[in-house]
């Protein structure tokens, strides 16, 4: 094959799918339709040309470049459209309840560990007063008699604007950390972060019991309570998911069963985070308002309470059972 005659025939083409490369980069809808004709058809004589190369020439070069040329026309080609971002937010929303539903055994657990060790603090208080030095401890005494007197100070426009900023940056941090040590603890410090934080509720429940203001106590917490409880049992259940596969990588090797529950981990914690998030002026400007009736507060925690329901139990069935492929497109 004679190299200086076919690249000087052919390599019009080439600038010319190069160009045209450029232009569709982004999306191949930038080029008009007879752009589009004149560029599957450069794609199907670059291609040959590479397979001319291949069997004719021994210029690497040549071949090199031409492989990279076919390659990325290729990919511009038959790349993926771009989704709306509304429909991208959509889409990782679906996602979220997705893998809560499928993870629900992991929810339930650590659910099971936050609530159950809740219950067992407010259970031995009761019964064994002397455990309380136990479930309180003593930086939380003092907070603690806050909280028995039953009324919250004042807070100004940017006092619960920074109380809303401390609570968006500490809290989901606290998720993540709660998640995150199971890697290194096989999900024993995910359940003992679940266990303390249960603990000194049930241990405030208790208190607030004694002078009979434990229902001022859950319709003051739950309104950012209830995404920000659900936020920190999904960090839990993102740790679980880790530390079972480290426990039971079955026929593969920890680090690869570690990398693929990731994937499902990661979406948990992502959630928490979100929840965080979503809780943070709630709690700022709404939740400890001394302005904002219970009965508000009640009405809030109940349509939520429902709200969430809906949304786990069923938003992003649709898809949910279709194969992959279908699931894509659909």
């Amino acid at each position: 094959m004679n190299e200086v005659s076919f690249v000087s025939s052919r390599q019009e083409d080439w600038k010319r799918i190069t160009l045209l490369c450029d232009r569709a980069e982004g999306s191949i809808k930038n080029l008009r339709p007879e752009e589009l004709q004149e560029f599957v058809k450069i794609y199907r004589r670059v291609s040959a040309d590479l397979a001319t190369a291949r069997t004719k020439s021994t210029n690497l070069q040549l071949i090199d470049y031409l492989n990279d040329l076919a390659g990325r026309a290729y990919g511009v080609l038959y790349k993926a459209p771009r989704k709306p971002f509304w429909q991208a937010v959509a889409d990782s929303i679906a996602l979220s309840a997705q893998t809560v539903r499928r993870c629900r055994w992991f929810v339930l657990i650590s659910a099971v560990i936050f609530f159950g060790s809740g219950v067992l603090a407010f259970g031995l208080m009761k019964s064994v007063p002397d455990t309380r030095d136990y479930f309180v401890p003593e930086q939380f005494k003092e907070n603690f008699e806050s909280w028995k007197e039953g009324k919250f100070e004042e807070r100004t426009g940017s006092d619960s604007t920074m109380a809303t900023a401390f609570y968006a940056t500490n809290n989901p941090m606290v998720s993540i950390l709660s998640g995150a040590v199971a890697a290194a603890t096989f999900g024993v410090g995910t359940a003992e972060r679940l266990y303390s934080n249960g603990a000194i509720l049930g241990a405030l429940a208790y208190e607030m019991n004694t002078v009979g203001k434990v229902g001022f106590l859950f319709a003051s917490i739950l309104p950012h309570g209830v995404p920000e409880l659900s936020g920190i049992i999904m960090a839990g259940a993102g740790g679980f998911v880790m530390g079972w596969a480290l426990i039971n990588p079955g026929r593969r090797k920890r680090g690869e069963a570690l990398k693929a529950a990731g994937k499902d981990a990661i979406v948990l914690l992502c959630t928490a985070v979100v929840l965080m998030f979503i809780a943070a002026p709630i709690e700022g400007f709404f939740s400890f308002n001394p302005h904002v009736p219970s009965a508000a507060k009640v009405v809030v925690i109940l349509v939520e309470l429902v709200f969430w329901g809906i949304f786990w139990t069923g938003f992003g069935r649709k898809n949910e059972d279709l194969p992959q492929s279908e699931a894509v497109t659909a």
